[in-house]
């Protein structure tokens, strides 16, 4: 079992309120729902036709779509940080 302690926050995200509890911070968790919010609005306000269920699919390939970008950026700079780590080591 987790030791760490979790932590609960309540936020509204498409005007409905969801429970999160992780061991983030109440304000991270907080920060990460107003985030969804503002993407789902967002998308909701440019798609007005579409339902809650299609905004929220279209959300998270937007998170996806980020998050994969972000890695690939990390994985490239990543011989650099080793090669700055072994010039390091040799100072």
């Amino acid at each position: 079992m987790d030791s760490k302690e979790k932590n609960r926050v309540t936020v509204s995200i498409m005007g409905e309120d969801y429970v999160l509890r992780g061991t983030s911070s109440t304000d991270e968790m907080d920060r990460v729902g107003r985030y969804v919010d503002r993407l789902m609005r967002k998308l909701a306000e440019s798609n007005i036709q579409i339902s809650r269920h299609r905004v929220a699919v279209l959300a998270a390939l937007n998170l996806a779509d980020e998050l994969l970008k972000l890695k690939a950026e990390q994985e490239k700079a990543m011989p650099f940080a080793a090669i700055k780590d072994e010039e390091n080591e040799l100072a």
